[in-house]
């Protein structure tokens, strides 16, 4: 379903418009320059225009407007983290809805407040059923705007209080209601940011991958925008990355990284930076955007764990997981740390912590139950199994993870999870069905650049390889018999649909198994073994 086609703004032209007169503006005018400034980031202008719009509005007799005013003043400090002057704008605001002349429409935004009050306390569910009144009254007083927040607010409070489904359904909703197009710009914004960024949290990467692309849309259509470019551009990176785009979303964390003022966007975005680059084989940068992150205060974890896995530091891995684990706290970042600690405790043969946080990462995937947790639990559990030599029990496992990967859109998840199918196909004695996997990932992975883990690939192709068998890939040995036709590695490439860069690392990967310091020389050693028999 789509979202309304979104007229276009031109914010940056309406503030300098609107400021360049703004001692001489009406109440109107001078909340639209509020919601303009707050637009184009300028949210010194935005608190005064809308300080001296709910004064100007009371001098009228516009009682109503002049909340709406108090609201967005007491709503936007809110949202950029100053809890005092928010809550005394919202103090305001319940005297203003308490005068003897205040009407129906200034409900819904006093009892939104006030069950915004209830969840910024910590009390989830007390605050549900001040959400659902919230929404009653503001739909009774046709208050579109007032009706969305409370909307997004009702699924936040069911997400916390744990009622998955019900809050994922009302977050549907937010949508639906943004999409018949009577909510307005500054409530429909924000109502995106926070409902993506809740389904993100939550691993519901179906939901946010549709609500990231609706988004970007209404980010595009609205020129000057600065509150929401970079939260969009960040959701957008995160998304892309599991959709195997990781040029793309790398150019969009990095371009975050570069515009960003807001502290915790900014951390997020060195953060996906630095899993960008890790993934790519690009330690050193990694790193840096690491610490980056960790200095404005990010937790780095999972990505300095699997840096460290890639570095052939399991212990190092594994101390940094074992702090995350006690405190991740959203669903999806815990869940993300318990699928590494799987993987670094097999890597360090320590089948018992693989259990554990793989048990774990199951009861995480059935509270949330969505696609993208599942997969990730169906794996786990079933790299476990092969690890407990029961490879039987593990393929199924496997199988409907890659099955949720696939849906998902998710390459490199889906071919790292065809790597662990082919280490239980080659156990359950199908070595060429394990070569078929191996093959498929492998082309998969070549084709993002995930660096690592080619290698790690190749060290678990050839993990079983005998004296008699040097442990070539199916790739590697089709690389082989056209090495001994006498083929250079243009024409290799051209004939494999290969890029030259991949085929010579065949060959130097070839060369090293085969243990020959020349391409005559495995020519000569394929022909003897039987190699090349079609040469």
């Amino acid at each position: 379903m789509a979202i309304r086609g979104a007229a276009v703004v031109d914010w940056t032209g309406r503030f300098e418009q609107l400021a360049a007169h703004e001692a001489a503006l009406a109440g109107d005018e001078l909340d639209e320059l509020g919601q303009a400034a707050w637009f184009v980031g300028r949210d010194d202008v935005s608190q005064r225009a809308w300080e001296r719009a709910h004064l100007r509005y009371l001098d009228d007799g516009d009682l109503a407007s002049a909340v709406r005013c108090v609201f967005w003043l007491g709503f936007t400090l809110s949202e950029h983290g100053d809890g005092v002057r928010a809550g005394a704008w919202m103090g305001r605001l319940m005297e203003l809805c308490g005068r003897p002349d205040a009407k129906p429409p200034v409900d819904g935004m006093r009892a939104l407040c006030a069950a915004f009050g209830a969840f910024a306390h910590g009390e989830a569910a007390a605050s549900i059923p001040l959400y659902r009144d919230a929404i009653e009254r503001a739909d009774a007083a046709h208050d579109a705007d007032t009706a969305t927040l409370a909307t997004m607010g009702l699924g936040r409070a069911l997400l916390a209080d744990g009622r998955v489904a019900e809050a994922f359904e009302t977050f549907d909703g937010v949508m639906l209601r943004i999409a018949n197009g009577r909510v307005s710009d500054r409530a429909a914004g924000p109502a995106y940011c926070a409902v993506i960024a809740s389904l993100l949290a939550r691993g519901d990467i179906e939901r946010a991958r549709v609500w990231t692309r609706e988004l970007g849309d209404w980010c595009d259509a609205q020129h000057g925008l600065e509150p929401f470019r970079g939260e969009c551009t960040l959701h957008r990176a995160s998304v892309m990355q599991i959709g195997g785009e990781w040029t793309g979303a790398a150019s969009a964390a990095a371009q975050v990284c570069e515009t960003e003022k807001r502290t915790e966007t900014l951390a997020n975005a060195w953060y996906r930076a630095a899993d960008l680059h890790r993934v790519a084989g690009r330690a050193d940068a990694s790193r840096d955007a690491l610490r980056r992150a960790a200095a404005l205060g990010r937790d780095v974890q999972p990505a300095l764990a699997l840096l460290h896995r890639d570095a052939g530091d399991l212990a190092g891995a594994w101390a940094g997981l074992t702090t995350a684990r006690s405190t991740s706290v959203d669903p999806a970042t815990r869940s993300e740390v318990l699928a590494a600690a799987v993987r670094i405790a097999l890597d360090r043969g320590h089948l018992e912590d693989a259990k554990d946080a793989a048990a774990e990462l199951a009861t995480c995937a059935e509270a949330f139950d969505t696609l993208y947790l599942r997969a990730l639990s169906s794996r786990a559990d079933g790299d476990v199994a092969v690890a407990a030599g029961r490879p039987l029990e593990a393929l199924p496992l496997l199988r409907a993870a890659w099955a949720g990967w696939r849906r998902l859109d998710a390459p490199y998840d889906a071919a790292v999870t065809r790597v662990s199918i082919g280490e239980a196909v080659r156990a359950l004695g199908d070595g060429e069905g394990a070569e078929l996997e191996f093959d498929a990932a492998r082309g998969v992975l070549e084709g993002l650049g995930a660096i690592p883990d080619l290698a790690r690939l190749e060290r678990t192709a050839t993990a079983a390889a005998t004296e008699s068998d040097p442990g070539l890939s199916r790739r590697e040995r089709e690389v082989l018999t056209l090495v001994a036709r006498g083929w250079s590695n243009r024409r290799i490439a051209e004939h494999l649909f290969l890029s030259e860069r991949t085929v010579a690392r065949h060959v130097g990967s070839i060369l090293a198994k085969l243990g020959v310091p020349s391409r005559s020389a495995a020519t000569a050693y394929a022909f003897e073994h039987g190699l090349a028999a079609t040469a």
